[in-house]
């Protein structure tokens, strides 16, 4: 029984090919499950995203309702991560509040230093 050369590059070719997949079904088989989780991770990202922002404006209605930042926390509620846009949050710093000062007339009652006109330049 003789082959041919053409039949034995054929059957090499179908050899080399077949054993790739084989070795490519091995690699899928560990990366499905990585896929699935990649699929579900995101999904749940989206969900928690949505409820992130529901979670943001309710927190603001309850400061804007009279709650305090304590208060809340005594609640179990944290400050949220995101926030409805708008307004930015208000600072929790007191800060004294600003009055515009102009500058008084001059005492006439103080020692100011006499000014004394420059000597007129001699020619």
């Amino acid at each position: 029984m003789t082959t041919s050369p053409h039949s034995a590059t054929e059957s090499d070719e179908e050899s080399v090919i077949n054993t790739a997949q084989d070795l490519l079904a091995s690699r899928l088989d560990v990366v499905r499950p990585l896929a699935q989780l990649i699929a579900e991770r995101n999904r749940l990202q989206g969900l928690l995203d949505d409820v992130e922002k529901r979670y943001g404006a309710a927190y603001v209605n309850a400061e804007a309702g009279g709650w305090t930042v304590a208060e809340l926390g005594q609640m179990g509620a944290t400050e949220p991560t995101r926030r409805p846009p708008g307004r930015p949050k208000k600072s929790r710093t007191a800060k004294a509040p600003s009055t515009s000062v102009s500058p008084s007339p001059p005492n006439p009652r103080s020692p100011e230093p006499a000014q004394t006109p420059a000597p007129a330049p001699s020619a």
